[in-house]
């Protein structure tokens, strides 16, 4: 096994062990007075797959996945969610699915970080995502989104290695995790495009034609009344500058876009601040950031509200590199020794 491989399940280890307290805490004491609606149509899906209302009829794969589990034993202990013991086992089910996809993640994230931020900020940036606010509150419960978040570092690490076969079956098969897969990889394959002048990273969008083919041939073969036009061109492109209007704001959407991503902000307030103090030269921005307020405009104009806050933390890779990247700058600038600067007013005059 090589030294890459051994770093990568060490990593799952240690990360297993410092989360696991959290995974209790949410699996035991997690409400369903203040649940989203999302968990109850995930769990319902487990019983009935594919048959519930758009767009989750489509997001099957979580669903179909904790199915096969009822193999596994069901645990029948006292939890806040239900008291229901069926549900109960479906619901212990897919906390214990979401909890190992999460740890994957924070593994492979730190393999995509590896090689460009060294193997320390590499495993600070695995900490930063395990602890971030939308993992925790989000990747321990009954949600499609953690199976969408490994989609897309399996995409994001594809495309780093060049590997276009597995990013095409990475697409086909993560779709159908949740379709918000094809519209995170469609800016990243762009803003890597235009920000590092390499255009044959569009070639990878031809690679997602399969996947996106196969979501609407399912939308087709199985339609169903959405209470919504989420995916309708016409929909989104007559909402195109609500962005820009406050009146389509509220209270929620701010906390879940800006509040929840108070590390982000304070790591642009430090690589600024850095920038204008530090005379040596910065790591310049990444950017794959470009997906981030993408991601924040779509789900202002599908009018998601606070849901907008989770689909724009779907870019997560391209956050946590900025955040470990500024902190590696400001470590590695501390351990400069001080040069001051040379006051010429103080020089001898002749």
């Amino acid at each position: 096994m090589t030294s890459g491989w051994r770093a990568f399940l060490a990593i799952l280890i240690v990360d297993t062990l410092l989360t696991f307290p959290i995974l209790y805490q949410s699996y035991k004491h997690y409400s369903a007075t203040i649940t989203p609606w999302d968990v109850h149509a995930y769990l319902e899906m487990v019983e009935k797959p594919g048959q519930y209302e758009p767009p989750f009829r489509y997001r099957c794969l979580a669903p179909i996945i904790v199915r096969a589990m009822r193999a596994l034993p069901g645990y029948n202990v006292e939890v806040d969610y239900t008291r229901d013991p069926e549900e109960k086992e479906d619901y212990f089910h897919f906390t214990l699915l979401n909890y190992a996809m999460t740890i994957l993640i924070s593994g492979l994230l730190f393999l995509y970080l590896k090689e460009k931020l060294g193997p320390l900020y590499a495993y600070l940036g695995s900490l930063l995502y395990l602890f971030s606010f939308y993992t925790v509150v989000i990747n321990y419960i009954p949600m499609g989104d953690t199976a969408c978040q490994l989609a897309v570092i399996v995409c994001v690490l594809l495309i780093e290695r060049r590997k276009p076969f597995w990013f095409t079956l990475a697409c086909l098969i993560g779709v159908f995790a949740k379709e918000t897969l094809l519209l995170v990889m469609i800016p990243w394959i762009c803003s890597q495009a235009l920000g590092n002048r390499d255009w044959r990273r569009l070639r990878y969008l031809l690679y997602m034609l399969p996947g996106a083919l196969a979501y609407l041939a399912a939308t087709r073969m199985f339609p169903a009344e959405a209470a919504y036009d989420y995916y309708t061109p016409g929909f989104v492109l007559h909402r195109v500058f609500d962005v820009f209007l406050p009146s389509t704001w509220s209270a929620s959407l701010v906390f879940h876009v800006v509040v929840a991503q108070t590390p982000l902000w304070v790591a642009f307030g430090l690589y600024f601040w850095m920038k204008r103090n530090w005379k040596t030269p910065l790591p310049r921005l990444n950017p794959e950031l470009l997906v981030f307020p993408f991601l924040i405009w779509l789900g202002i104009t599908i009018d998601i509200n606070n849901s907008t806050g989770r689909v724009s933390a779907l870019a997560f890779p391209a956050l946590i590199l900025f955040q470990a990247g500024v902190v590696k700058a400001w470590v590695e600038g501390l351990r400069r020794p001080y040069q001051p600067p040379i006051a010429a007013a103080l020089q001898p005059s002749v």
